[in-house]
């Protein structure tokens, strides 16, 4: 699950980058977007949420009996807010395509939301929430957990990993393409300054 949230910051760190070039009145390509699109439908939401809703919160709320119940519905609804945030990004790219002007604006805006959500959410779940697992959950527990996760991973497709890194690799090339190495030193002082804060 870490290393789901290592790609996740990843394309989020670039989702940051195209909203301060729309801010600034900067085009950014619309591939790049459509592919935030396609990472959320297909990593996101039915690969890595999937795997924390029906099998880990479970697993806890089982383990913890009721005592995690509001946390758990914390990160539920951060969840579906994220959805939501996706959806206005979709609708939004339509218009933004066609030239609206008004579109880069609302595109902005659902990107920089979406950003500040799952920043928070993440931290949320790599400082407090996986923590807690790992102290509540025993060896055995983790054991089956790790056999769900394969069972699923067996059913959804082995493969999601890596067509969401194709999917991340894909926006920073387009990235690149376009803002070269404006692009690059801006990622870079991104990387850099979150690296200290941690």
């Amino acid at each position: 699950m870490k290393d789901d949230h290592q790609l996740i910051i990843r394309l989020l760190d670039n989702l940051y980058l195209s909203h301060d070039f729309l801010v600034n009145d900067k085009a950014v390509p619309a591939s790049v977007f459509h592919n935030v699109l396609v990472f959320a439908k297909d990593f996101m939401n039915a690969f890595h949420h999937c795997r924390e809703e029906d099998i880990l919160f479970i697993k806890l709320a089982e383990k913890k009996g009721g005592d995690l119940d509001g946390q758990l519905v914390a990160l539920r609804d951060q969840h579906e807010r994220a959805r939501n945030l996706i959806s206005q990004i979709k609708n939004s790219l339509a218009k933004y395509e066609k030239g609206n002007a008004q579109a880069n604006k609302q595109l902005a805006v659902a990107a920089g939301a979406y950003v500040t959500l799952m920043q928070k959410h993440m931290h949320e779940e790599n400082h407090v929430f996986y923590p807690l697992a790992e102290k509540v959950l025993s060896e055995d527990d983790f054991n089956l957990l790790e056999a769900e996760f394969d069972r699923f991973e067996d059913n959804r497709g082995k493969d999601s990993y890596q067509n969401a890194l194709i999917l991340v690799k894909s926006m920073e090339a387009d990235m690149k393409e376009k803002f070269g190495a404006v692009y690059r030193d801006q990622y870079e002082l991104l990387v850099k300054n979150r690296d200290r804060v941690h």
